[in-house]
């Protein structure tokens, strides 16, 4: 009951602070101040929430509402799972809200009038799709999460670019709805029911009866969550919708809203789907899906100079990672439970850990176009010295989302290059694909390498004239790259959680944690009671600070001078901006190599026939018409007032007789 009581009022604080913030949308900083109020309330009953999910329990499942008739309810529960996702939301809900105050600023003064309530009710349609246990009302709120998503993408409604990538938005991620609703129907007329339970056993009597009608149900479930988690080709909307919202809201897009096309795929493929009915075949489908993106997101990532463009679509070369480790998990769960929840913990490990650094990269892109108004990399540079806390804060998430130890990606995605590897000792498919892994993560040090150097290094420009960005940007941003270096360096904090969360789901026995992972000093991989893999994050943070330390006294007992003297050219005097190098021409044979990889449909539309057009451009044929006739009549009226009262009284008796005579006429 305290779990229902917690989620009801979480959703009274949201909707109070949409309207709070819609009557004071004049004064935009007072508005902003009040959303985050609201949604740092929200935030703190949902950590509250999943505190009491891992640490008590789950409680069982309430219904609100019951719809006999229909099948459906709003039945409400929250377990490890729900609550894990709910933890990623609520943190970058409430960092993305915060940086937000002093942002929109830079907007027009009604504008935050349509971002804020509009904003806050996403996240309470977010937090309902986890927390809901009826597909009729997952439905409602995915909706709802989807349409408010859709006015925050288009919240620049001025602007051509933007209309065009929310139109594309709209009719990608509702394509993916129409395909769950087509799936989930078809499951529902099985079973009489929406719940969750209800439909998981239609769908394994649908399997083993009809395997055909079953597996096109899974292929539905997997484009309409694909799609919502950036998988390619079907999430070809994030690289449009991305750079024309609000920086506060592309943190949210990538942190939390692609998450929960995760959390539906983990939900269908692992709670869903039997485990002896295709689970080795949907496996490879998604691990062969989750490659595919990050092989083709980072490459295409690297050919960009848009920086939010270029974030979009590491989004989706990150996402892929995830799917990778999904689908290794989902592959060897029949035979190998063991490596299964190694894998799973991966992936769910790598939707933590990109929360944290791909929003902080959003929020610090945010801020360079804050204070310059730019987003290409070829006319930023620089900016470093001037933006000390953006550009220290976004190079550590740039460092972690590269894979870079001891950071929070480099934990993560070895977790996931073990489960290929380990996995591909059987199955070689997944060896391959660990190895597509690894290769990607080279190009993403390359991707990041490139906006580090283009944003804050080298020779500021002459007319680049910055400070930092306001506290209340600053701050997420500090915290975000905090969460890097701690989920790095204590990864094993998370993990038992993590494999909670897994154990939740899987129809199978998964070992504890303590089987899985051992160490306070490291992480040790266990496989079948056999250390495979060990990783010392806080003994390789012991030896940088030691060496560091050890650098620093060496280079004072020598007394080496430090000097500043200008980059030397080859013996010539050039002006910085000659010889500085734009973002576009690094790495360009690479990317030349590469250049076609993410190809671009140019449809070109039939012409619009002119018969068809003049029909409906109702204006022409009657709105117009009927104008110019009243406004002739008119003037036909006017013409009558001479101002001489006795042509009123003339007027009045012709009145008179033509009212007598028609009634006369009406009486025969």
């Amino acid at each position: 009951m305290a779990t229902a009581f917690i989620v009801q009022l979480s959703g009274l604080l949201l909707a109070i602070g949409a309207v709070a913030s819609l009557a004071t949308a004049r004064r935009r900083r007072l508005a902003g101040g009040i959303a985050t109020a609201f949604v740092a309330g929200f935030s703190a009953l949902a950590w509250l929430l999943v505190v009491r999910t891992f640490t008590v329990g789950p409680e069982p499942e309430v219904t609100l509402t019951a719809l006999p008739w229909l099948g459906a309810g709003l039945t409400l529960a929250v377990d490890r799972l729900s609550a894990f996702f709910l933890a990623v939301v609520a943190t970058v809900a409430f960092l993305a809200t915060l940086y937000s105050i002093d942002y929109m600023t830079h907007y027009r003064r009604d504008g935050v009038a349509k971002f804020y309530p509009v904003l806050l009710v996403f996240f309470g349609a977010t937090a309902a799709v986890l927390v809901v246990r009826d597909f009729f009302f997952f439905l409602v709120a995915w909706e709802l999460m989807t349409l408010t998503g859709f006015f925050l993408v288009v919240f620049e409604r001025e602007s051509r670019i933007s209309q065009r990538a929310g139109l594309k938005y709209f009719i990608i991620t509702h394509a993916a709805t129409l395909c769950m609703l087509a799936a989930v129907l078809v499951l529902w007329s099985r079973s009489g029911s929406f719940h969750f339970a209800a439909l998981r056993n239609a769908l394994g009597d649908l399997l083993a009866g009809q395997p055909l009608l079953g597996h096109v149900v899974l292929l539905l479930f997997f484009l309409a969550f694909a799609t919502k988690a950036g998988v390619l080709p079907m999430g070809d909307w994030l690289p449009d919708a991305h750079p024309v919202a609000p920086s506060g809201m592309s943190a949210t897009l990538s942190g939390a809203l692609v998450k929960i096309g995760i959390y539906g795929l983990v939900r269908v493929f692992v709670s869903f789907l039997p485990v002896e009915q295709g689970a080795a075949t949907w496996g490879a489908v998604l691990a062969l899906a989750g490659t595919g993106s990050l092989f083709v997101g980072s490459l295409t990532a690297l050919r960009q100079h848009d920086s939010k463009r270029l974030l979009a679509f590491s989004t989706i070369e990150q996402i892929g990672y995830v799917v990778l480790g999904l689908g290794v998990g989902v592959a060897v769960l029949p035979s190998n439970p063991t490596l299964a929840a190694l894998a799973f913990v991966g992936a769910l490990f790598h939707v933590a850990n990109h929360a944290c650094f791909k929003s902080c990269l959003f929020l610090g892109a945010g801020a360079v176009l804050y204070r310059t108004g730019e987003r290409d990399l070829d006319r930023l540079g620089g900016i470093g010295a001037s933006m000390r806390v953006t550009a220290g804060s976004s190079t550590v998430a740039a460092l972690a989302i590269a894979g870079v130890p001891p950071l929070n990606g480099f934990a993560s995605k070895w977790l996931i290059v073990c489960s290929c590897i380990l996995a591909g000792l059987r199955f070689p498919l997944y060896l391959v694909l660990g190895l597509v892994a690894l290769f990607v993560s080279l190009v993403t040090l390359a991707i990041y390498l490139q906006v580090l150097g283009s944003l804050f290094l080298g020779t500021p420009r002459a007319s680049a004239k910055v400070r930092e960005v306001p506290n209340t940007m600053a701050a997420p941003q500090v915290v975000l790259a905090a969460l890097c270096v701690v989920l790095g360096v204590v990864p094993f904090a998370v993990l038992a959680p993590l494999r909670d969360a897994v154990a939740a789901i899987t129809p199978v026995a998964v070992p504890d944690a303590a089987a899985l992972f051992s160490g306070l000093a490291g992480l040790a991989v266990s496989v079948n009671g056999e250390p495979v893999a060990f990783w010392a994050p806080l003994a390789l943070v012991g030896g940088i600070v030691i060496l560091g330390v050890l650098a620093r006294l060496l280079a004072r007992a020598g007394g080496a001078e430090v000097r500043s003297v200008p980059v030397w050219y080859c013996g010539e005097e050039h002006d910085s901006e000659e010889v500085r190098v734009p973002a576009s021409t690094l790495f360009l044979p690479f990317k030349r190599a590469f250049e076609g990889i993410y190809p671009r449909l140019k449809l070109v539309p039939p012409p619009f026939p002119g018969w068809l057009r003049r029909v409906f451009e109702v204006d022409n044929w009657l709105y117009l018409p009927a104008v110019r006739l009243i406004d002739r009549g008119a003037k036909g009226v006017s013409r009558t007032h001479v101002g001489i009262p006795q042509v009123y009284l003339l007027w009045i008796v012709v009145g008179a007789v033509a009212v007598v005579g028609i009634i006369l006429t009406l009486v025969r």
